[in-house]
C-alpha cells in the first residue's frame, strides 16, 4: 500500500499514524463503522454485526459536506477494522472517497443489492483494491471484475429474525391470495422520460422489456443495441451514460409486464394487492387493491396473515432471490415465489419452497395450496428451519467478516458462521 499522501488531502504526518494501525487481527472484537444513510438491508447488516460480536459505529452520510471530516474523526476516536457500505453509498463519482481510504488503508466492504452498472456508470476512480464488493446477484460478479474491483463474491440477501420471527399467531387468515409489491408504472414512467429525446424511445423500451420478460438472462444493453441496429435508418447515436439510463427503464418496464401479467393472470381468484394507486388500472377487476405497507412494523402481520403470498422477482436478477423469499417463512407465511436458479443452492426445493414457472402453473398452483393447509405449513416450517440455520444475516455478515479477515487481516482459525462458500482468489 502506498506510503505517499496525494495531493488531494492536506494531513498532518501525526494524523497519518493515528489513522494507519493494525487491523483485522484475531484475539480482539471487531469495529466496523457504517455509512448510515437509512438504506434497504442497513438496519439488518448492523444487527448482522453485533451478532458476530462487533461494535458498530454509524457514520451518518448527511449532511454529505460533512462526511468525510465526521468519518476521519470516527477513525482516529475508535479504530475501526473496516468500513461497511451498501450499493456504494458514501462513495462520490470523482474518487474522493476512495483517495482517502487508500491513504489511510481502510478496507471497506461495499455490499451491492442492486445492479453495480446502474450505480457505478463509468466512475473507475472507486475501484480500488482495498474495496471488498459482495454481490447479491452472481451475473454481476464479472462486471465487478472487468471494472476494476479485485475482491468480489457472491452473497445472496438473508432473513432477520428479530424482525420476523416474533409475529403473534392468528386463528383464521385476513387474505387468500396476497401480492406486496409497487406497480412499477410510475418509476418506468420516470426513467422513460430521461430517454425522451431519442427517437422512437417508448417503442425501444416497450418491444426490448418484453423480450426480457420471455428471457431474464438476456442483457438489457444487448436488447437496446439490437433495437438500434434495426432503427439504422434513423442514425442514433446514444453515450454510455445515456445507453445505461435506457437499460434501467428496460429493466423497470419488464418488470412492470412481469408484475401485470402475473396478477391478471389470477382474474378469478381472491387476489389482494398492496402498493400504489396505479394498480387499479392494470389490476383484474376482482382485485381488492390495499395502500402500500410499512416494512417493519405491517408486512410481518401481513404475511402471516394470508393464506399464499405471491413472489415476483425483479428483472433485474437474471439468477438471486428477493427479500420476500426470506421474509415471508421467518413471518410464518407460505411464499408461492416464481422459480429463480439460485433457489436450487439456498434450499431443498422439494421439501422448502413452492414455486412456479409460469402463469398457467401459477392459477394450477393457487388453486392447489389453497386446499392443502397441511402442506403449506410443512413447507413454511422446513423453510423457517433452514433460514434460521443458514441464511440469516449474521450468516451473511459472518461471511463477510472472515473474507476481511482473510483479505487484509490474520487468517481465521475457526469461522464461526456457516454459509456459502467464498468464490474469489484472496490473499492468504
Amino acid at each position: 500500500m502506498t506510503q505517499t499522501l496525494k495531493s488531494s488531502f492536506d494531513m498532518s504526518q501525526r494524523l497519518l499514524d493515528r489513522c494507519r494501525y493494525r487491523r483485522l487481527t484475531n484475539g480482539r472484537v471487531g469495529t466496523v463503522l457504517v455509512v448510515d444513510a437509512g438504506y434497504f438491508i442497513q438496519t439488518e447488516s448492523i444487527r448482522g454485526f453485533e451478532q458476530n460480536g462487533w461494535h458498530v459505529i454509524p457514520v451518518p452520510l448527511e449532511p454529505v459536506e460533512q462526511f468525510i471530516e465526521k468519518l476521519l474523526t470516527a477513525v482516529v476516536t475508535h479504530r475501526p477494522d473496516m468500513l461497511f457500505t451498501v450499493n456504494h453509498l458514501g462513495f462520490d463519482q470523482n474518487g474522493v472517497l476512495t483517495e482517502l481510504l487508500e491513504i489511510i488503508e481502510m478496507p471497506v466492504v461495499s455490499w451491492f443489492v442492486d445492479s453495480p452498472a446502474y450505480i457505478m456508470l463509468d466512475h473507475k476512480l472507486n475501484a480500488s483494491p482495498l474495496v471488498i464488493t459482495p454481490i447479491w446477484e452472481k451475473e454481476y460478479q464479472d462486471f465487478l471484475s472487468d471494472f476494476g474491483f479485485q475482491h468480489t463474491f457472491h452473497l445472496p440477501l438473508a432473513g432477520d429474525p428479530g424482525l420476523f420471527c416474533h409475529v403473534k399467531p392468528s386463528m383464521e387468515y385476513s387474505y387468500q391470495i396476497g401480492f406486496v409489491g409497487d406497480s412499477m408504472t410510475s418509476a418506468v414512467a420516470k426513467w422513460s422520460q430521461y430517454c425522451a429525446s431519442i427517437p422512437e424511445s417508448r417503442q425501444i423500451i416497450g418491444e426490448a422489456a418484453a423480450e426480457l420478460v420471455k428471457n431474464r438472462r438476456l442483457k438489457p444493453i444487448e436488447l437496446l443495441h439490437q433495437r438500434l441496429n434495426q432503427m439504422a435508418d434513423k442514425d442514433i447515436s446514444i453515450n454510455k451514460e445515456e445507453e445505461l439510463t435506457f437499460a434501467s427503464a428496460i429493466v423497470l418496464e419488464a418488470t412492470r409486464q412481469y408484475r401485470h401479467n402475473m396478477v391478471n393472470s389470477l382474474r378469478d381468484a381472491d387476489l389482494h394487492i398492496f402498493g400504489d394507486w396505479d394498480w387499479h388500472e392494470y389490476a383484474p377487476p376482482n382485485a381488492v387493491i390495499h395502500p402500500g405497507v410499512d416494512y417493519y412494523s405491517e408486512l410481518p402481520t401481513l404475511y402471516k396473515s394470508t393464506r399464499i403470498n405471491l413472489n415476483n422477482t425483479s428483472m433485474q436478477m437474471p439468477t438471486t432471490v428477493n427479500q420476500r423469499v426470506f421474509d415471508a417463512p421467518l413471518a410464518g407465511g407460505f411464499l408461492l415465489t416464481d422459480y429463480q436458479e439460485d433457489l436450487d443452492i439456498l434450499f431443498d426445493m422439494k421439501k422448502e419452497t413452492a414455486t412456479f414457472s409460469c402463469t398457467d402453473e401459477l392459477r394450477e398452483l393457487t388453486a392447489y395450496y389453497l386446499a392443502h393447509d397441511s402442506l403449506r405449513e410443512t413447507t413454511v416450517r422446513s423453510a423457517y428451519e433452514r433460514i434460521l440455520n443458514e441464511h440469516t444475516y449474521r450468516h451473511r455478515i459472518g461471511k463477510i467478516i472472515e473474507y476481511a479477515r482473510r483479505a487484509f487481516g490474520e487468517p481465521v482459525a475457526h469461522p464461526a458462521n456457516a454459509g456459502l462458500s467464498v468464490m474469489s482468489n484472496v490473499r492468504n
